[in-house]
């Protein structure tokens, strides 16, 4: 037998749905309809009341009680649901009484009162008092009631009957969705079997057990090749961090001299200017050049040229005794030295080292011819950092100790 579809559910819900609404409006029909027989029946009661009070002001005015007491009775007799009328002089005695019925029983009447009044005078004669028969009145109360019941009662038992199968259907979808989020392809912790449901449902229940199954079954195949791929990304992360090291050193380091290059130097001295300037300790600057380095490219080549800056860097960097001292090559024959924690003195003292170290190029060779010895000139400047005096500052200063130098004959230290 095939189950009914989520559609058809639906369906049956928008009926019920469509019940519970139809039950309010009938309420609410019901409502206005008591309440236009309520007004209807106030009318009535004015209208009769209205009717004939002028008609017992004018007899009390003229004297005639009696013919009150008869046109009241005529009154009674006319209107056959009339039930109670009450007539009452101005000082509370009882001129014309008539009831139908027990007339103590006014929990569910509606009385109307009116003063008699004279029209002329505006003397108040005493009060008329009337109520009619509102047997058809509580029966549609009753009816109203009983019909009203009886629909919510259906209606909220539909109801009932509705979210009973919603829930029902959810409590499988939950159960379904459980297995599903839970569900880990390493463990196949999946424990729903095939469903022999034929509606929606239970389509997707059976499709959703046939796609697990192929996921495990991809998921043992990735295993695999997810270790294969494992061990060779942990080779080439190998690789590429050796690749990475040496692009690094490439990118700091001067490829002729292998000294530390411009780029490296701008990094590391504005660190180590900080440094000072946290700890309040002097940096010397030393700014060097090789002398008419131009000249030897002209008469040896460029070749020779390179050999002479490999040679120098080789003496500078030797002459250097503190890991904190730090060399660069500052761009062609030009060299950078910064000291951290040195003073000038200190400074000069390296700078005459240098001087004498270069000394052993005086044995220099290139292709057979012997080159001329190689000196340099060298500009200190030295410096506390403060928050008014920048390491570019420092740069400059040494720069102009440099060309201070050079502007002395070459081959000489120049401090600023």
């Amino acid at each position: 037998m095939r189950s009914i579809s989520i559609e058809m559910k639906m369906l049956i819900g928008v009926v019920l749905f469509t019940l519970f609404i139809v039950g309010l409006e009938r309420y609410q029909l019901s409502e206005n309809i008591v309440e236009q027989f309520i007004e209807s029946e106030k009318s009535k009661n004015n209208l009769l009341i209205n009717t004939i009070s002028p008609i017992i002001a004018l007899n009390i005015s003229l004297g005639l009680g009696d013919a009150n007491q008869d046109y009241l009775g005529q009154i009674a007799k006319q209107n056959s649901d009339l039930e109670f009328i009450e007539l009452i002089d101005n000082k509370g005695s009882i001129l014309y009484r008539y009831f139908k019925g027990n007339t103590n029983d006014k929990s569910k009447k509606h009385p109307y009162s009116k003063n008699i009044i004279d029209p002329v005078t505006a003397e108040y004669f005493g009060k008329v008092t009337l109520y009619f028969d509102n047997h058809d009145y509580q029966m549609i109360l009753q009816k109203n009631k009983e019909a009203t019941i009886k629909i919510f009662v259906v209606t909220f038992f539909l109801l009932m009957i509705f979210i009973y199968g919603i829930k029902r259907e959810f409590k499988y979808l939950k159960e379904l969705s459980r297995n599903v989020l839970k569900y880990d392809p390493k463990q196949n912790n999946f424990t729903l079997t095939h469903s022999h449901r034929t509606d929606e449902v239970g389509v997707i229940h059976n499709a959703i057990i046939s796609m697990v199954e192929k996921i495990h079954s991809y998921a043992s195949l990735l295993d695999e090749v997810n270790q294969s791929l494992e061990s060779k990304v942990q080779e080439r992360t190998k690789e590429l961090e050796e690749v990475n090291i040496k692009l690094n050193e490439l990118s700091i380091t001067d490829p002729l001299t292998k000294l530390s290059n411009r780029r490296h130097f701008d990094q590391s001295f504005k660190d180590i200017w900080n440094l000072a300037y946290r700890k309040q300790l002097e940096v010397v600057l030393i700014m060097c050049d090789i002398d008419y380095f131009k000249q030897v490219n002209d008469t040896y080549g460029h070749v020779c040229g390179d050999m002479i800056l490999k040679e120098v860097g080789t003496i500078l960097k030797k002459s250097l005794k503190r890991s904190t001292d730090f060399i660069a090559r500052y761009g062609g024959e030009e060299f950078v030295i910064v000291l951290y924690d040195t003073n000038r003195d200190d400074a000069k003292e390296l700078c005459l080292s240098i001087k004498q170290n270069l000394k052993s190029t005086n044995d220099l060779e290139f292709q057979g011819t012997k080159i001329k010895p190689v000196t340099m000139s060298f500009g200190i400047s030295s410096k506390i950092p403060n928050e008014n005096y920048y390491y570019e500052d420092l740069i400059k200063t040494a720069d102009m100790a440099l060309y201070k130098a050079k502007e002395d004959g070459r081959d000489c230290i120049v401090i600023l």
